[in-house]
């Protein structure tokens, strides 16, 4: 392989008679360089997002989240919370109820989920990293406080850091309506909005964090549990956790970590990953088509080359060689050099935030370099160069 790739770099960096072939490998080159960095650039982008949002994720979801497979509730056992509390592995647990409630500030109505969660719950998540006004306080039986995400209470225009009055919650009462009186048959009261949070539109524009004695007396229950979120020592044992909290529940519980309670999210993510990488390499395959006819021009500019070696012995399969190396080295140095421009671009947005972000929880677009990239993109490149290459040079072995 030595002899063939020695003619291969006399073959793309000595001066070619035909100066179009030079032009042709240049731009061949300058493709494969613009497709590398271009994908090291969007799929870095896609990191630095699906990291920063997996990030508020986990501030904001438990290691492990317990819930009932039949129904909304279940009562709470205390023998039970014991024995989940005692399992090794596991720091602490909240216990949380949650239901659906119509929410009124002002003129603006939004229907929302309330979530209760006793007084432990920021230390089994990290609620308080995520806060963006305010801060995480529950209040007392004397005033109820309640922390809002930040898209419900931009809905309801709840300004947090101004002078805010009570929201209204309205809640239907459970069990059989006996009162003609719409009124009497709905539960009234007030919260005052104390803090907001940002994670994630789909949360945010829902969620109203509330203490779980007064999200009890709301929804009118009095020893039910919606899940138990359970915060464990280490985060690398959190399967083991999880396997000694089934065998102790059984099978009417579901268990799930951190991926399985935002499934579908990261499943976009990795979708939306695997279709951009797909999308960008079909472009490069389509601009790496000038490399064929840039090797078509090298193999007929270089024939009586062809004819010299194959009187010296040189076979039809080293010929090949030559021209499929001529060919790789070409898109090579392309997309090396489109991985070290895709690289520096992608270090100076970390470095000194270039574009950044108005209006959000984060200053500039967020990016994470990570070299399974770096090692993908150059072999899809290879790849993508030795498909290209063969169109031209399958046909050398049918010459004279």
């Amino acid at each position: 392989m030595r002899l063939p790739l020695i003619f291969a770099m006399r073959y793309v960096f000595s001066k070619k008679k035909t100066n179009a072939i030079n032009i042709i490998s240049a731009i061949t080159a300058l493709a494969f360089a613009i497709g590398a960095a271009a994908m090291l650039i969007i799929l870095s982008a896609l990191n630095g997002f699906e990291n920063t949002l997996t990030g508020l994720f986990t501030a904001f979801d438990p290691a492990l989240k317990i819930e009932t497979i039949k129904g909304k509730t279940f009562q709470l056992d205390s023998i039970l919370y014991k024995k989940i509390a005692q399992t090794e592995g596991v720091k602490d647990i909240s216990v949380v109820v949650e239901d659906n409630a119509v929410l009124k500030y002002g003129e603006s109505q939004e229907i929302a989920i309330i979530k209760g969660v006793s007084d432990n719950y920021n230390r089994v998540t990290q609620i308080d990293s995520t806060l963006v006004e305010g801060s995480f306080m529950l209040g007392h039986e004397a005033l109820n406080g309640g922390v809002f995400g930040y898209e419900l209470a931009n809905k309801l225009g709840i300004h947090i850091s101004s002078s805010v009055g009570f929201v209204t919650i309205y809640i239907p009462k459970k069990g059989n309506l006996e009162n003609l009186n719409p009124e009497q048959n709905i539960t009234i009261d007030k919260v005052l909005p104390t803090g907001s949070f940002f994670v994630q539109e789909e949360i945010d524009g829902k969620y109203l964090l509330v203490s779980l004695d007064f999200a009890r007396k709301l929804f009118g229950y009095k020893n039910e549990v919606s899940a138990f979120e359970v915060s464990v020592t280490d985060h690398k044992s959190v399967e083991s956790v999880s396997k000694a909290i089934s065998l102790i529940l059984g099978p009417n519980f579901t268990i799930k970590n951190q991926y399985q309670q935002k499934e579908s999210i990261y499943k976009i993510f990795r979708s939306e990953k695997l279709a951009t990488f797909s999308i960008l390499s079909f472009i490069v395959l389509i601009a790496a088509f000038n490399l064929a006819g840039s090797l078509t021009m090298l193999i007929i500019e270089k024939e009586k080359d062809a004819v010299i070696l194959r009187s010296m012995g040189i076979g039809e399969h080293t010929l090949k060689y030559i021209f499929i190396f001529s060919g790789l080295i070409i898109a090579g140095i392309g997309s090396l050099i489109g991985l070290i421009v895709g690289g520096l671009v992608c270090w100076l947005q970390l470095k000194f935030g270039l574009l950044s972000i108005e209006n959000s929880v984060i200053d500039a677009y967020p990016v994470q370099l990570q070299v399974f990239d770096f090692l993908i993109i150059l072999l899809i490149s290879i790849a993508i160069g030795l498909i290209t290459a063969w169109i031209p040079i399958r046909k050398i072995g049918s010459k004279a």
